[in-house]
Parts: C-alpha cells; structure tokens; sequence
C-alpha cells in the first residue's frame, strides 16, 4: 500500500498539478493516480436494453466479491483518487452493499457517481440514496415517450419510472440534500429526434440538477452516431493517465470500457495490486503509442467511438477534479450539440464514407 498522499486542498492542487504534467510529458510509468475508477460492483441487471453490450451475454447474478471490493476502495484513496464510478454493465441499486459502499467511499474522501434506470427508485431506496450520501446520481432514461421508452427499456414502467425520478427530485429538494442528480437521454440512432421534448419534460423540475443529452459512445452498429473507425486523434486519450481504470465484476482490470468490450484485460486484483496494474507494462506501452500519435487506426484505441475533447478541455478536467468537472460535463455537452469543433476533435458520422 502507497503511502498516504499529502492531505488538504493544497495536497490536492498538488496532485493534479503532477497529473496534468504527467500527461503533457506524455509520461508512460509512475503516473500518478488513478484519479478515478469505474467498479462494476454487480452484474446484475433488471433491463435487456438493446444498446447495452449486457444484452445478448451469458451474465451470471453475480457482484464483485468484498475481498476485492473492500481492499480496492481503500488502495484508491491511498493513492490519492478523486472519485469512483460505481456501475458497469449491471443496475447498481441490485447490489444489496451499494448504500455500504456509498458510506465507506465518503468515509475515504472519495466522490461517487452512480448510474441507475430508475426502475427501483421506490420510497425505501430513495431515502436510502439521500441517506448514503451518493454525490452524483445519474438517472438514464433515455426517451420522452412510452413508446420510445418501450423499444430502449424493454421490462420498464416508463410512466412510474418517471413518477419514481420526480418524487426522489422532490425528496432531494425538501431535504437539501448535496446530491447533484442528473436526468440523462443517450443519443442513439433511434431517439434522438426526442432530444428536445426530453430536455423540456424535465429541465424545470425541482430538484433535477442537470438535464444531461450525450452522444452514445459503445459504438454497437444499430444504433451508432458515428463510424467506428473516426479520424486521426489529436490529443493522447485522456483516461490512460487519469482513468477510470475499469474493474469488472470478475476482479478483472481494464484500461477502459472499450478494451472490456473486446476482453482485454490488464490483469486481475486476485493476483495483482490496484498500483501494479496503473503501472502496467501494456498500459505503459498504450500511452507511449498515444502520445507519439502511433496509434493505429485498426486499434481498439483507433476505433473507438467515445468523444475526443480537445486539449485545454482535458488538462482543465485534470486540473479542477472530478466532482467540479461532471457539473460541467452537460453544460459542455450540450454547446458540443451546437458548436462540435469548439469542445471535440471531429468523428465522421456514421454511414458517411471515409
């Protein structure tokens, strides 16, 4: 185990300020961090979205065991981290730990973000959240109408999944509850003519923090806005310096989602330490090929369809933190819809020829 990093706002500046140079340099080893991580803590899941990579696959009803669960949060804020995403490709509010986990991570100084469709946000799970202290909590929708709803969200309620969303946004409100809670609408191929009835139904609720309208970013062929295979990256990927590293429910360690999809791992935490795998000499070497712009365009790095930010978007993520940055997100998110150049490297769109 690290030793504990310099504690106190100037600990902090600190840190980032070494992270941010890390990145500059192009720095391939002893990086500092991982500033985030994503825990897939269960793969459970109530859903069978079509555009979820969960749909299809033999997925057990299984969590991540605490003998990695527990150990893993405590090494993330020895090494500094900022902030934990605790989803995956399964509902969250299914893992009967998740408002344990919560407690703990505040108890670590760690921020956490939570996914969730919002099918469970029944009376006793919602003054559980509050109670938790879950910083951020993300509500995926998805649609402005049933039947829309009905096509993305096959087994939900979208009438009292609605109604479960604007009770928790007024039982947020009547408490004063810090929660920033977030309404989100993924743009896909087929929904994304529903964008603005969606940020109308709910961007006057009380409550409702943010109104969040992002492009899909799994690339899964049907529904996809852009073509897999975008153009030449500019900036070196962000997330191989600051994360999220992902970690499945397996105690697989990845250096991210696209690399998941693939099954790619780095390594697991049964034989190895959170600090081993951010060193890792594979993930040493992705960061070498990015920052050298040598990464193939036949890659996974090459084809993936996440947004590229632009670089004084990217060091200013590092630099101001986790928690500040995702208040950020759907503001930037949603002057990208109207001005795409200003905030992202360009993707061709899918469908048009290279």
């Amino acid at each position: 185990m690290p030793t504990p990093p310099t504690s106190g706002a100037l600990g902090t500046l600190l840190r980032r300020s070494r992270l941010a140079a890390a990145y500059a340099r192009g720095s391939r080893r002893q990086v500092p961090g991982p500033l985030a991580l994503m825990v897939e803590t269960t793969v459970r899941c109530n859903l069978r979205c079509p555009m979820c990579p969960r749909t299809g696959g033999d997925y057990p009803a299984a969590d991540l065991p605490d003998a990695l669960l527990w150990p893993l949060l405590e090494e993330h804020a020895a090494r500094g981290g900022d902030h934990v995403y605790l989803y995956g490709l399964g509902e969250p509010l299914l893992d009967p730990r998740i408002f344990d986990i919560l407690r703990r991570c505040r108890a670590l100084g760690l921020s956490t973000i939570l996914s969730t469709n919002g099918t469970l946000l029944d009376p006793p799970h919602r003054r559980a959240l509050l109670d938790a202290g879950c910083d951020h909590l993300i509500v995926s929708l998805d649609a402005a109408s049933t039947e829309t709803y009905a096509r993305f969200r096959p087994g939900g309620d979208f009438d009292r999944t609605v109604t479960q969303v604007r009770e928790l946004a007024r039982e947020k409100a009547a408490r004063n509850a810090p929660t920033t809670l977030v309404v989100q609408f993924v743009r896909l191929a087929g929904n994304r003519a529903e964008q603005e009835a969606f940020r109308a139904q709910w961007q006057d609720v009380p409550g409702i923090d943010r109104v969040r309208i992002k492009d899909e970013d799994i690339g899964l062929p049907e529904h996809a806005l852009y073509a897999p295979d975008g153009w030449r990256r500019d900036n070196p990927c962000h997330l191989l310096w600051r994360g999220p590293l992902l970690v499945r429910y397996t105690g697989e360690v990845f250096a991210c989602y696209n690399f998941a999809g693939l099954g790619l791992p780095l390594g697991n935490l049964r034989e190895q330490s959170l600090g081993e795998l951010w060193d890792h000499p594979e993930l040493q070497a992705l960061r070498a090929a990015h920052h050298a712009r040598a990464v193939p365009q036949d890659s996974v790095c090459g084809r993936c369809p996440a947004v590229r930010p632009r670089l004084p978007f990217i060091l200013g993520a590092i630099l101001s933190g986790g928690d500040r940055s995702r208040r950020l997100i759907p503001v930037a998110e949603r002057l990208a819809l109207r001005l795409p150049w200003l905030l992202q490297e360009p993707r061709r769109p899918a469908g048009e020829p290279s």
